[in-house]
């Protein structure tokens, strides 16, 4: 009983630790509000952090293709990027685009990574191209 309890209350510490604000100053939003977030946003670049084979089949209209797993590449892309823009990223499950927007937040970047990744995005029925 005391493992099972354990394990409970680790778990909700993880489940509280995925969504909302990460410690970076990440915002991460559900597909809906990801989507809201975008239509009302002048100034947002959308970053699809996928692999390129990943984005070909199936990607956010309007989305940039920059790999995080290419770090170096990635890093580069942003060197002279716009900082009063909110860069909105999302990769297949949300952990590549955390780690990269981690990274930027860092640097001083606005970012919103969209929770759950492509496949939530999917899940709920929101369009690709």
């Amino acid at each position: 009983m005391a493992i099972l309890k354990t394990i409970c209350a680790i778990a909700a510490v993880v489940m509280i630790g995925c969504g909302g604000k990460s410690d970076s100053n990440v915002e991460v939003v559900p597909p809906r509000q990801y989507q809201s977030m975008l239509d009302n946003d002048p100034n947002a670049y959308l970053v699809d952090a996928r692999k390129p084979d990943e984005y070909a089949a199936g990607h956010l209209k309007g989305a940039h293709l920059i790999n995080w797993l290419d770090t170096d590449t990635f890093k580069q892309s942003f060197e002279d990027f716009d900082k009063s823009k909110t860069i909105y990223i999302y990769c297949r499950s949300g952990r590549r685009s955390n780690e990269a927007a981690v990274w930027l937040a860092g640097n001083g970047y606005r970012v919103v990574d969209l929770k759950g990744g492509i496949l939530e995005w999917n899940a709920e029925g929101m369009p690709t191209e």
